[in-house]
């Protein structure tokens, strides 16, 4: 067996899932369906570029009232990118599988979330083939009083990243690829203070690094997020937020290090049509600057939206 490939009974085993609840009960079962896009329009490198993206995920709940749950996703994503005289495509199809489950001590919410994303790169610019990750989500909430909680998101991974062609042998035509391994996290610990039930204030840090990515350099990157939660009625929720970056560094291969600066400005949407069909909107602004160092604009003009529908049954 390739050493590799997580078992399903390791999985459950790593996060205290007892395996007789795994039988399903079809009265009991419950989950949801979200498909939905990705759009980002974007200047980088004296190009214009964007991606589209179609994605759909499902999750199963052996027993809706219960915390164990099984997520699956796929997205297909195509870059565009356009010079003066000059345009081409790039696309990668992202494939994903986890198992969470909760537990709850008192005032504490532990949702621990393990799992595997893959994916395969076509046409990519940098003679990229494919790429594996292996994801930890240490998710948990605590809540002191009906005003005041802490609570994390995000994740760690184990990565490998596979290029299709590294060097040739022209003596027998043969590609030779090869494989870097590295460490990922995109972690967010903070506060919130509930006013009421119609409003709610969030501040945290987060905190983003990756060792192993198609350009091959390392990036560090630190915010400070402030969200605002408003429910105007039972059924629409408003998430405006701006994300503020106090620390960012690049550093490549050679040594050579860049300062970076990433601050977002936008909102999250959720509509409730029925009880159980929901919609789901997101747009955001991000001002980027990769050379900060040197007073340059780097990146600019990062447009997102994004939008789904989701059922759960």
């Amino acid at each position: 067996m390739n050493n590799k490939i997580i078992s399903y009974f390791a999985l459950s085993s790593f996060l205290l899932v007892n395996t007789s609840v795994l039988a399903f009960n079809l009265d009991k079962m419950g989950g949801d369906i979200e498909v939905g896009f990705k759009v980002k329009d974007y200047e980088e490198g004296g190009a214009s570029r964007n991606f589209r993206e179609g994605n759909v995920s499902l999750t199963l709940k052996p027993n809706k009232d219960k915390g164990l749950a099984f997520k699956f996703g796929f997205a297909d994503r195509v870059f565009n990118e356009s010079k003066v005289e000059k345009r081409k495509e790039q696309s990668r199809e992202m494939s994903e599988f986890y198992i969470e489950n909760m537990y709850i001590w008192g005032k504490l919410m532990f949702r621990p979330e393990i799992g595997f994303r893959y994916t395969d790169f076509h046409n990519d610019e940098m003679k990229l083939d494919s790429a594996k990750e292996y994801r930890f989500y240490p998710k948990f909430t605590y809540t002191f009083n009906k005003n005041w909680s802490l609570y994390s998101r995000g994740f760690i991974a184990y990565t490998e990243l596979k290029d299709s062609y590294v060097s040739k042998d022209w003596a027998t035509g043969s590609i030779k690829s090869e494989s870097r391994y590295g460490y990922k996290h995109r972690l967010e610990g903070g506060a919130r203070y509930a006013f009421n039930r119609n409003h709610a204030l969030s501040i945290a840090l987060s905190d983003d690094t990756s060792g192993v990515n198609k350009f091959d350099y390392d990036v560090d990157g630190t915010q400070i997020r402030f969200r605002y939660h408003y429910s105007p009625t039972r059924n629409l929720k408003l998430v405006p937020f701006f994300f503020w970056g106090v620390d960012g560094e690049r550093v490549a291969t050679n040594g050579t290090k860049k300062e970076i600066k990433r601050d977002m400005l936008g909102v999250n949407t959720h509509y409730k049509i029925t009880k159980n069909i929901e919609l789901i909107a997101k747009v955001n602004y991000e001002w980027r600057d990769d050379n900060t160092d040197k007073g340059g604009d780097g990146n600019k003009d990062h447009w997102f939206y994004s939008g789904a529908i989701k059922y759960s049954f």
